[in-house]
């Protein structure tokens, strides 16, 4: 793993160069100001995916070694969604994120709650068809003060047999997408090890044809 690590992050490096050279844009402006946010979001996908290279090298595959800082949750998650509208673009899916205000920071490192809902992103996307919504909430609850965030999607569901598979938070048999994209089935599995440090309880309803919610609940002490 490390040794490929140690190549991809070679040749990302040289990604993340050119890209923030579109960025910055060093021979002159765009022609049209879409470019110059999809070169910035380019970069910073490019940014954080040789982060993920230099934790492997590391030896720290989940990231959760580092110690834990607070964190904007709300300006991470409107990144983190920038980083995946062309996505959902691509299937006329919309995408956005709503907080209420106030919301606290978190604490846990913001590469985590990166990788995390970058991996709940991309699952409600692939399972929405086209006309369909992702949702990425932040709201606090009145009597127990914990802050929660909420992925929720309007797309295929779960059965209650399938949702109980997903539950055991197992590596399972990959699923198709609503086109067809074809998921790894580790999503799930990945994220609970990632938030294990950090005490988040994470809570999935699912009903077919009526999509998916994940919440990730971070108590109040």
């Amino acid at each position: 793993m490390t040794d490929i690590a140690h190549e991809m992050r070679n040749a990302l490096s040289a990604l993340r160069a050119y890209t923030h050279l579109l960025k910055v844009e060093k021979h002159g402006p765009h022609s049209h100001p879409q470019y110059q946010r999809y070169s910035t979001v380019a970069h910073d996908a490019a940014e954080a995916l040789v982060r993920i290279c230099d934790r492997l090298l590391d030896g720290d595959e989940t990231g959760t070694s580092r110690p834990a800082s607070p964190t904007d949750a709300k300006a991470v998650s409107q990144n983190t969604a920038e980083r995946y509208m062309a996505l959902a673009g691509e299937k006329n899916v919309s995408l956005y994120v709503q907080f209420e205000q106030g919301f606290p920071s978190l604490p846990i490192p913001q590469t985590i709650l990166e990788d995390v809902l970058g991996n709940l992103i991309t699952n409600a996307i692939k399972f929405t068809p086209s006309g369909g919504t992702v949702a990425v909430i932040g709201k606090c609850d009145p009597k127990s003060g914990a802050a929660i965030m909420v992925i929720r999607d309007t797309g295929a569901g779960m059965s209650p047999e399938k949702l109980s598979e997903v539950l055991q938070f197992l590596p399972v048999k990959p699923a198709e997408g609503s086109e067809g994209e074809l998921g790894t089935g580790r999503g799930l599995s990945i994220m609970k090890s990632q938030l294990e440090p950090y005490d988040v309880d994470i809570e999935i309803r699912s009903n077919p044809n009526f999509g998916t919610s994940v919440a990730l609940v971070f108590q109040n002490d």
